[in-house]
This record gives structure tokens, sequence and C-alpha cells, in this order.
């Protein structure tokens, strides 16, 4: 992540369960478990050793990334469009195009912070996107600032956050 409002990052696809409970858990869970709360050794190995990115991290064994090429993966490990058997080309993802493909949810991290960010449409409401399917004109807003190396926050609570940009003007959320 660079900057602020607009927001600028450059990523990968995660595609199954994106949501706060299921990859921002993983994140925050492989960084300081797997990883040893070392946020550039799991980036590296999350986005620059699989540049075609995920059909999901999530329940994987974030270990198992460590050195991971051209194997395939076991039920047990992440999944990723890049080894195996799915061979497929890279595909950055960033504030440009992220929101016309469908991305609901961004992980952004910067030094011990991640800054969960969602997509908004142009009505307030939370852009729901689908299989590469979103709204290109969507902004993004930030859901939650999570502190790497405090307590885990409530995952749940963060899949509750409010659905749209007026519920954030009207006192009816935290942020």
């Amino acid at each position: 992540m660079t900057g602020s409002q607009p927001w600028q990052f450059r990523g990968v696809y995660h595609h199954w369960d994106s949501y706060p409970s299921g990859l921002g858990r993983a994140l925050f869970r492989g960084r300081n478990w797997e990883f040893a709360r070392d946020t550039e050794a799991m980036l590296k190995a999350l986005i620059d050793n699989h540049p075609a990115g995920w059909s999901t991290v999530v329940n994987g064994n974030l270990v198992r990334l460590k050195g991971v090429k051209g194997k395939n993966h076991s039920d047990e490990a992440p999944q990723c469009y890049c080894h195996g058997n799915r061979q497929e080309k890279s595909w950055p993802v960033t504030e440009s195009n992220a929101a016309g493909s469908g991305v609901e949810y961004v992980y952004a991290f910067s030094g011990s912070k991640m800054l969960i960010l969602g997509s908004f449409c142009g009505d307030g409401n939370k852009m729901i996107g689908m299989f590469g399917c979103g709204d290109e004109n969507a902004s993004w807003e930030v859901i939650a600032e999570v502190d790497l190396n405090g307590v885990e926050p409530d995952w749940d609570e963060l899949d509750e956050r409010p659905r749209s940009v007026k519920q954030w003007a009207g006192g009816e959320g935290t942020r």
C-alpha cells in the first residue's frame, strides 16, 4: 500500500472467502504465526512468488508457501493459480482494476498495520462482486485498521460492519 486516499495498492487476486473472517483472519494468523511476524516475507510468498493469485489461502497452512514451486497442492495447502495444474499468467491487482474485477475487500499492509478496505458503489452501498464482475467506479473505504502486533480482532464483527457509506456518516458504525 502506498499513500492515503485515494488509496494505491498492488497485489494479487484471491477468490474464495475474502471476507475479514476468512482472508483477514488467515493473513493475521499467517503473518504472526507461520511467518513469525515478518510481514515482508509473507507478502513475498503470497504476491511475488505467486503472481497469478489464489483460489484460496483460507484454512491452508501458509508455512507451505515457503519454497513451494511447481508442485501440486494438497487439500491442506493454499491453492494458487500459477503452480501445479493451473499455470496461469500473472495478473496484478491495483486500485485501478480491483473493483471492476469484482474485488470486494483489499488487505493493505504498511509495517505492522493492515488496513481492510471495502469497495462502495456511487450510491453509497457496499459493492458486491462476483466472478470478475464488479463496479469499476466503486471507491475504497477503510473498514478497519488492524495492529498486526496487537490483539486479534473479532473477525465476525468486521464482517458485519456497515454495508453503506451512509451508515458510516450516520454514526451507525465505528471507523
